[in-house]
């Protein structure tokens, strides 16, 4: 158990269409990315071929922003908004594909960016699992 599982068993509304299994891994897949991405786009500011990582720590900063939006959206329980959890869940796997890519092109040279570029696959396919689920 996660405290993300603990806190979607105890609020009173229920988890929407989806059950609270893929919701609670959606949410801290999304965490796991933001910690990632953060982490990364701190470390690619360390290095010393800082210019040639700028568009990869842009994107990082812009998928840990997401990730941290989507996971307090779906936190929120009460009022649930489908049409805007639903448009929320894609542009995070949007984001999360993109983190993926550009950390993708560093991996070999840089280990932070291998253990982003997972991390943002990972998130991805929560957010597409958890898109499924709602339909």
């Amino acid at each position: 158990m996660t405290v993300t599982s603990d806190m979607l068993q105890a609020v009173p509304a229920g988890p929407g269409a989806a059950d609270r299994e893929t919701l609670a891994d959606c949410i801290d897949r999304c965490l796991d990315c933001v910690q990632a991405c953060t982490a990364c786009a701190g470390a690619c500011l360390a290095e010393d071929m800082v210019t040639q990582l700028r568009a990869c720590i842009r994107t990082c900063l812009d998928c840990a922003d997401i990730c941290d939006a989507t996971a307090r959206i779906l936190s929120r329980r009460t009022g649930y908004g489908e049409d805007l959890v639903r448009d929320v869940l894609a542009a995070c796997a949007a984001a999360c594909e993109s983190g993926a890519e550009h950390c993708a092109r560093h991996e070999r040279r840089h280990e932070h960016c291998a253990v982003c570029a997972e991390a943002c696959r990972r998130c991805a396919q929560a957010c597409r699992t958890l898109l499924h689920a709602l339909d």
